[in-house]
């Protein structure tokens, strides 16, 4: 995430939807590692997080390339904030491993995240709603992918024991899709099943009225775009229309019919 987006706020113009979801993204992102740094990298709940962290460095890397396609100084943004975007991308993979302190970076990421909500707190509390419950709906998911694991991992007869079912498990579990090849099978796993379904619902209607929040601001763009409301357009016409009829009339000959055209 670039700085335009800060610059584009402080000029009047209040950040996009995706905007907030790449500085809620990174916000939480900067939990995800530090969570990773107190666990035995062995552990599988620390390779559950590993997993997440890979969706976020995803998240991060298409921004990257996002912010290199907007900017107007393309150069200039590389070689500057360009850097530290970069480096936050960074999976902690084979030899990429010795680079899993400088994600550390991505705080810098975090702390430009969070002028941006400031600044859309103090003048679009809807917006700033939004950004609420994407960051709670994001929490929540990781937090019971974790808990499910940690109950069903040594539960007898369970199907969800690594961190990569886990992860698939969750996937299909927020989304409602529910395939069936991997269940809970213990009665808090089956609880925590039902909590991140009703979040995936609420995310997807939140997401929904997101988009429908951006047509309507779009329409009421359009419809403003001279500064006028849509009554004082219509208004407008009427007056309009009213001084076209004056001046046909004046235009008629004298003694005919006025109430019929011709």
């Amino acid at each position: 995430m670039t700085d335009a987006p800060l610059n584009n706020t402080a000029a009047g113009r209040l950040p996009s939807i995706y905007d907030l979801f790449v500085a809620i993204a990174a916000v939480v992102s900067i939990g995800d590692i530090t969570w990773q740094l107190l666990l035995p990298r062995t552990s599988e709940v620390s390779n559950l997080l590993e997993i997440f962290d890979w969706g976020f460095c995803t998240i991060f890397l298409a921004d990257y390339i996002r912010s290199i396609a907007i900017a107007d100084r393309k150069m200039k943004y590389i070689f500057t904030w360009g850097i530290f975007d970069l480096v936050s991308s960074i999976p902690a993979v084979g030899a990429l491993r010795y680079a899993r302190l400088a994600r550390f970076l991505r705080i810098i990421r975090v702390i430009r995240a969070g002028r941006m909500l400031v600044q859309v707190y103090r003048r679009d509390r809807t917006s700033f709603t939004v950004a609420a419950m994407m960051a709670g709906g994001l929490i929540v998911i990781l937090g019971v992918c974790v808990a499910v694991l940690h109950v069903e991992q040594y539960a007898k007869g369970a199907s969800i024991q690594t961190g990569e079912d886990a992860a698939w498990w969750g996937v299909v579990t927020v989304s409602t899709i529910g395939y069936g090849d991997l269940t809970p099978v213990t009665p808090t796993g089956r609880v925590l099943a039902v909590i991140l379904m009703i979040v995936g619902i609420g995310l997807f209607a939140t997401f929904a009225g997101a988009i429908a929040n951006i047509f309507m601001r779009q329409v009421q763009r359009t419809s403003n775009v001279d500064g006028l409301s849509i009554r004082q357009r219509l208004a407008r016409m009427e007056q309009r229309q009213h001084e076209l009829m004056q001046l046909l009339e004046e235009r008629l000959p004298p003694g005919s019919d006025r109430s019929k055209p011709g």
